[in-house]
């Protein structure tokens, strides 16, 4: 039992038996040792290849599968051995060159004459199968396309179609009717290789191509210095965007960090300033809002100077020595936002609980038919050394003046009652590290309110007892009406209430100073409920 191998030739599996393998390697050893300091050997064992792979499919039946020693000695004796002609003298090329004058064999293959085409080479590949001059073949299509209505141009089109175009050397000898063999092959590379040497000599050697060549290296010398200058331009361009981007933003940050800035609706009061780094210590410690506030600077500050400096570095062009810089920059920065990000994180896990605490008041008698709600008295602002708000003055927190105590606005909303009785709904909420310290946090919250006969009061803040930190704390103010009840809104507790449940949709700044009764649609003028 022989030992089978499996090869690729030239794209193509064959399976080989072992000494038929050594026979066929051996020789193809030989063929590329014989090119390979040819010119264009390269593509003349490709060719080789190409052919070998052919001949040893037809080789190949539906009972036999395997290559065996005397397919691969039958190949080798169809294509010649490089030893038989590597002495070839000068007598036997000028013979070889004879014998190529001579008419071809006329066991000849028709392809499509790629070499020799107008359109797909048919008129070419059928000349070359004929031995007729393909010109007379042309003029001959012509003359059936015009004598039978286009007819013709099918037929040209159906052979375009059927008929394989001879790409490769081995094809092409085919359809010469030449041996493919190593000696053909190697010939008609050599003729292929010179006729494009030849021509592109003779192309560069032409006034037209010397015209051409300078003609097109002038331009591409003018674009050449037409894109650098657009480069320049873009590049100028780019640095003046880096350095108007980097010092907006770093002025804008260093403003709300030290300032005031519009990146933060951080007010003011009186002039009275209040900094983001401050903002830190009232829901931080000292310790860590030092930390935090120098880790966020660098970690913000580092990028946009350094986006402000290559900038500056884009638009004069100039090199500097500034690696070391550079490094240890990149190192401070990756140091700030690792604490950052630490720091931050361990912070933010001192809020992660939630607590409400409720409580319901009823108004079960009143001395007149209409509830008035009225604003109790207004901060004194002279007070407080500092202020923070989200919009307006009232939705804030405030820190006292002389005993650091944190003061917050509070927020109202008017809906319909499920009872007769008009109720308020208190709820105060914090946050804290644990469910305990949240429901602690909350209970420190102080807001006051008090009932003078019809009229409700209500504090426009609150306050967090003596010794406890902003921990965001919130107040929340519900106000149920029945369904008949009305209310009347004193002008200034639009800085209250900020949202109710009426029937037109009225903005609340329009609720102000006028008398309402709740319908089942909610709220309307006392005027119009009495109509309908």
């Amino acid at each position: 039992m022989k030992k089978a191998i499996k090869i690729n030739i030239s794209g193509v599996i064959f399976h080989i038996d072992e000494d038929a393998y050594e026979k066929l390697h051996s020789y193809l050893k030989s063929v590329a040792a014989y090119f390979e300091t040819r010119e264009g050997g390269k593509e003349v064992v490709q060719d080789i290849e190409a052919r070998i792979a052919e001949l040893l499919q037809d080789r190949l039946k539906q009972y036999k599968q395997v290559i065996t020693l005397s397919d691969v000695e039958e190949v080798v004796s169809v294509m010649g051995d490089p030893a038989d002609f590597a002495e070839e003298t000068e007598e036997a090329e000028e013979e070889t060159r004879a014998s190529a004058e001579k008419p071809p064999r006329r066991n000849r293959r028709l392809y499509r004459d790629p070499d020799n085409s107008v359109l797909g080479g048919v008129c070419g590949g059928l000349g070359s199968y004929l031995g007729i001059d393909p010109v007379i073949l042309r003029i001959l299509f012509i003359i059936l396309l015009i004598v039978g209505h286009g007819v013709w141009a099918l037929v040209y089109i159906v052979l375009w179609i059927a008929i394989p175009k001879a790409t490769t050397i081995a094809q092409k000898l085919e359809m010469k009717g030449e041996d493919v063999n190593i000696s053909n092959i190697e010939k008609k590379v050599k003729e292929e290789y010179e006729g494009v040497k030849n021509n592109f000599k003779k192309m560069k050697e032409s006034d037209t191509y010397r015209r051409s060549t300078g003609a097109v290296n002038e331009v591409f010398s003018v674009l050449g210095k037409i894109v650098l200058v657009a480069l320049k331009i873009l590049l100028i361009i780019i640095g003046f965007a880096f350095i108007l981007t980097g010092f907006s933003v770093l002025m804008a940050f260093l403003g709300a960090f030290f300032f005031k800035s519009a990146i933060f609706p951080i007010t003011s009061f009186e002039g009275i300033v209040f900094p983001f780094s401050t903002l830190l210590q009232t829901v931080t410690g000292p310790i860590p809002a030092f930390i935090l506030a120098l880790s966020l600077f660098l970690t913000v500050t580092i990028p946009l100077v350094a986006l402000i400096y290559g900038g500056i570095k884009l638009i004069f062009n100039f090199r500097a020595k500034d690696r070391g810089i550079g490094v240890a920059a990149l190192l401070i920065w990756i140091i700030s936002l690792v604490m950052l990000l630490t720091f931050g994180a361990m912070e933010v896990r001192k809020y992660t609980s939630y607590s409400t605490l409720s409580d319901s008041y009823l108004f079960e008698e009143l001395p007149a038919e209409t509830l008035y709600l009225r604003k109790g008295d207004d901060v004194d602002m002279t007070g407080f050394r500092r202020y923070f708000s989200f919009d307006e003055p009232f939705r804030g927190f405030f820190i006292g003046k002389m005993d650091d105590s944190f003061y917050g606005g509070v927020q109202m909303s008017i809906r319909q009652s499920r009872s007769d009785d008009i109720e308020l709904a208190v709820r105060r909420q914090a946050r804290g590290p644990s469910g305990f310290q949240s429901d602690r946090n909350a209970g420190n919250i102080i807001y006051s309110w008090h009932q003078q006969d019809s009229t409700l009061v209500l504090d426009p803040y609150f306050k967090i007892s003596e010794g406890y930190s902003w921990n965001f704390s919130t107040v929340n103010l519900t106000l149920r009406i029945p369904e008949g009840k009305s209310i009347y809104i004193d002008e200034k507790m639009d800085r209250i209430i900020t949202s109710a449940r009426t029937a037109d949709r009225v903005r609340i700044r329009d609720m102000t100073g006028k008398k309402w009764t709740m319908t089942s649609e909610g709220l309307k003028l006392y005027d119009e409920a009495e109509l309908n």
